[in-house]
């Protein structure tokens, strides 16, 4: 049975492709039905719902933005969680924007870029208050980060070692890696920012870290999602260190080489991942003063922070 009905397929695409369609296939018909043409767009309005027709459009270097930033800019999360309102007010942001190596590390999928951000500025302020700890253990001030160094292991794309460069002006941020590979031209932004290639599983990495921290008064280890063994390298590194120091640690997700963990966290019924941060925090930091942190502003699953802090 054929309807009288015309085709929808066939009248806004001018094809169907079902030989066994049922629906009128008639192109007069069809020119009669046919919506028409959309028009051009004014190009005097901005096309784009991110500006409003009574902002000013924004100048070229705006255009030049990734997407993923303009939405985020613009959209409701900004104004919901208090590190991304923090990215959108940073004064060094426009310096970012207008650097063409930082588009290509912002151009990501939107939600990758907020959970990047909300990480690297739960780190951030990890640091300050393992800093303003270290400080008190040594009764000692140093303003805005001077004299202190900040060193990223397993830093990636170095998505947190920039944040915390532009954040703390004063302080020299060094993002370890064993990828020397990578493209961090990102990195010529910040003065205060460098890459060394080293390797955290290497045994040498406690001496070479020495030498190339020598006359740094205070260090801080920073780790982001260190996975499975990697962590614990990063809490053996810190039981070395000889000047005063602070681990703000981020553990991820568990390897093979370690099984026993996720069955004695369910035999325990709890959750492997926060089994795992007590453990770190338990068996794996030396004596000192320490503190496991669960920061909710962290929009991931894995937003504990580790912090240990020692003045020798």
């Amino acid at each position: 049975m054929v309807s009288t009905e015309l085709c929808r397929n066939f009248v806004f695409r001018g094809r169907c492709g079902y030989a066994s369609c049922c629906f009128l296939h008639d192109e007069a018909a069809r020119q009669q039905v046919k919506p028409p043409a959309a028009e051009p767009p004014n190009k005097s309005v901005a096309t784009s719902s991110l500006w409003r027709a009574e902002e000013t459009m924004p100048d070229a270097s705006a255009n030049k933005m990734p997407a993923s930033i303009r939405y985020l800019l613009d959209g409701e999360s900004v104004q919901r969680n208090p590190y991304l309102k923090e990215f959108s007010g940073a004064p060094w942001l426009p310096r970012l924007l207008a650097a063409p190596a930082c588009s290509r590390l912002f151009n990501v999928q939107g939600k990758r870029l907020r959970k990047e951000l909300t990480e690297a500025f739960g780190l951030l302020h990890a640091c300050k208050r393992a800093l303003k700890k270290l400080q008190e253990s040594l009764e000692s001030t140093h303003d805005e980060g001077r004299g202190v160094t900040i060193v990223d292991l397993c830093c990636g794309k170095g998505f947190s070692s920039l944040v915390l460069a532009c954040s703390m002006p004063q302080a020299n941020v060094l993002a370890v890696d064993r990828n020397a590979k990578m493209d961090l031209s990102h990195f010529n932004v910040c003065e205060n920012l460098r890459f060394q290639h080293m390797d955290l599983e290497s045994p040498k990495l406690a001496t070479d870290l020495a030498a190339t921290l020598d006359g740094s008064s205070l260090v801080l280890l920073v780790g982001v999602h260190l996975c499975g063994m990697l962590s614990i390298y990063a809490t053996r590194l810190f039981k070395q260190m000889t000047c005063p120091s602070a681990l703000i640690l981020a553990p991820c997700c568990l390897d093979k080489r370690l099984p026993g963990i996720k069955e004695r966290a369910r035999r325990l019924r709890l959750n492997p991942y926060t089994y795992w941060c007590l453990t770190l925090l338990m068996e794996e930091l030396p004596i000192c003063r320490r503190e496991l942190l669960q920061d909710d502003d962290v929009w991931s699953e894995r937003n504990s922070f580790i912090l240990g802090v020692k003045s020798g």
